[in-house]
């Protein structure tokens, strides 16, 4: 389990990974971004907001391990996913238990969590918060990007994206769309994917896709309130370098907060 891993920007775990209700995992891959890089950054920061948020003494009230960021290879986004893969895949036998939390990174690093979750839960379905659907079968000649993870994770057969907060998407990705559900079923294990520019640009600048219009972070919390059996979730395209006083970061650290502790 530890083949893949950079142990030495972690937070300091409260439990053993044996008893751990959540690990998180950190994936600071950017390679395809199209706009603003910098999302690699973004595990670092987060966890760094974390630690001011919930100070060592109130570490969460859940057993958490930090198992460190996966040792990605950057420019090579195949070879960072089957890496992402494989350390879930020996974590979870490890400790089947656990809930994963995959900080980004750029939103293509969501695909291996949902990979690997979808094939120890059948009939997994994804809530999916963004301001783009990510349904693009390619991006600039690519079928792997940021910009298509959502088309390859219903390639994967995992159709069920229910998709919160969509403000700009083509022709081809409106087709798919009208074939998602609307609704969670609140009986179904359910991903979470949350890419931070669902929320308003103004509010939380520090994306690597801004998009004007955006939800506030109340509307964000109300959202995921609701949701229940979660097996899975990511936080991703927090980017540091474009941030203002680390608002993004804090925002993100937020939302791990209100779904490990709610």
């Amino acid at each position: 389990m530890d083949f893949y891993l950079d142990k030495n920007l972690i937070l300091e775990s409260n439990c053993a990974f044996k008893d751990a209700e959540f690990a998180i995992l950190g994936v600071p891959f950017d390679s395809t971004s199209s706009y603003r890089p910098g999302s690699r950054f973004g595990p670092l920061q987060i966890r760094k907001e974390l630690l001011e948020l919930t100070k060592p003494e109130s570490y969460f009230k859940k057993k958490i391990f930090d198992l460190g960021n996966v040792s990605v290879v950057h420019g090579n986004l195949e070879e960072t996913n089957r890496r992402v893969e494989e350390t879930l895949q020996k974590a979870l036998k490890a400790n089947s238990r656990f809930v994963p939390i995959t900080l980004g990174g750029e939103h293509s690093v969501s695909f291996p969590a949902i990979k690997t979750l979808s094939e120890r839960h059948k009939g997994l379905q994804v809530a999916h918060f963004d301001a783009h659907p990510d349904l693009l079968d390619d991006y600039l000649g690519e079928k792997w990007s940021h910009a298509t993870v959502m088309k390859r994770v219903y390639d994967l057969g995992v159709k069920d994206i229910v998709q919160y907060g969509v403000r700009v998407s083509d022709e081809s990705e409106e087709k798919i769309m009208r074939t998602l559900p609307k609704k969670l079923d609140p009986k179904r294990q359910t991903y979470i994917s949350i890419d931070m520019d669902v929320l308003e640009p103004g509010h939380c600048p520090g994306v690597g896709t801004p998009e004007p219009g955006g939800w506030i972070i109340q509307e964000v919390l109300a959202s995921l309130k609701p949701i229940k059996n979660i097996v899975g979730f990511d936080i991703v395209e927090t980017c540091p370098p474009f941030d203002k006083g680390e608002v993004t970061s804090i925002t993100a650290a937020k939302i791990v907060m209100s779904l490990v502790s709610p």
